[in-house]
């Protein structure tokens, strides 16, 4: 009897012990490889955010300084995509309202499509640096180079804080004396007679889990730069911004959204095939215990029948 209960329990260990490692092993496959898979930059990637912005600015040094608000706009939209990698095009203007054309940035740049980072020997020019923040931002120091300055700047961490129900990561960051030439190439003198050299510093909130950035605001100063003694010749531009109330609100919705897929696919979906696993356990090991009580049960009987023939048969 002790044998044929031993038996049992090595069959329920062999029959239901490889699902439940199954699946969870299908829960760490999701966690490390699917989800990060699922999360990666969409192939046809586009988007476009507006930020209200009070300027200075003037189209060469001897001109008057001209104040003025404007709405700028900046938009991002892939026209390439393989494997692990996008080509996308990046633009910003900064316009008068006399339609002057002050700052413009219109390049190409190559993205990891899983951490948005900018790819070398993409793109019109050597990048380094995020392009985007990437899913599960951390609290660290970056370097980003996107259309928002002609060249990369430093990120770093300061804090986190609630908004709108979320947790975020508040970094502050600085371009400090970036050679912003290329996005003022509108302008008369520029770069024939002078070189732009820009100092900008800010703040931007981040939702962690999906790396949307769900406030913006900096500001900063360009000159006009004599090209062989760098020295400052004058201002030409000078500008504070932030995100319009339209793309905040379009920025946080998106924020949730994208942190519920985050959750789906990290968090719920991991953890359900995790409980599957020990729930498939319970419920095999409950029938078990059932099935060798009612084996046990039949056992004494079936015992008492075999004694009986056996006697039986030695009699005759």
């Amino acid at each position: 009897m002790r044998n044929r209960m031993t038996t049992m329990s090595a069959r329920f260990f062999r029959l239901h012990l490889p699902i439940a490692l199954g699946l969870w092993l299908a829960a760490a496959a999701q966690y490390f490889w699917g989800a990060p898979y699922l999360e990666r930059l969409p192939a046809n990637y586009t988007a476009e955010t507006t930020y209200a912005a009070k300027c200075r600015s003037r189209q060469s040094p001897t001109a008057p300084l001209e104040e003025y608000e404007t709405i700028t706009r900046r938009h991002d939209q892939t026209l390439n995509s393989v494997a692990g990698s996008a080509i996308i095009q990046g633009d910003i203007h900064w316009v008068t309202p006399a339609g002057v054309v002050m700052f413009e940035i219109l390049s190409l740049y190559g993205v990891d499509r899983r951490t948005r980072e900018n790819l070398p020997g993409y793109g019109n020019e050597e990048r380094t640096g995020l392009y985007l923040f990437p899913p599960d931002t951390e609290k660290k120091e970056y370097r980003q180079w996107d259309p928002m300055y002609a060249g990369p700047r430093t990120v770093t961490f300061e804090r986190t804080e609630q908004l709108d129900g979320m947790e975020v990561y508040v970094f502050n960051f600085v371009a400090d004396g970036i050679d912003e030439t290329s996005g003022y190439v509108a302008l008369p003198d520029v770069p024939e007679r002078y070189r732009a050299i820009t100092y900008g510093k800010g703040k931007v909130s981040v939702e962690p889990h999906s790396g949307v950035v769900v406030r913006w605001e900096d500001e900063g100063i360009s000159y006009f730069v004599e090209p062989k003694t760098g020295e400052r010749v004058a201002e030409v531009f000078q500008w504070s911004d932030q995100f319009t109330p339209e793309t905040q609100a379009e920025q946080l919705r998106l924020a949730h959204a994208r942190l519920r897929h985050h959750l789906v696919l990290e968090v719920y979906l991991p953890a359900a095939l995790i409980a599957a696993g020990v729930l498939w356990l319970a419920v095999a090991a409950v029938y078990d215990r059932r099935t060798r009580r009612r084996t046990s049960e039949r056992l004494p009987a079936d015992s008492a029948v075999m004694d009986r023939r056996y006697s039986s048969e030695v009699a005759s």
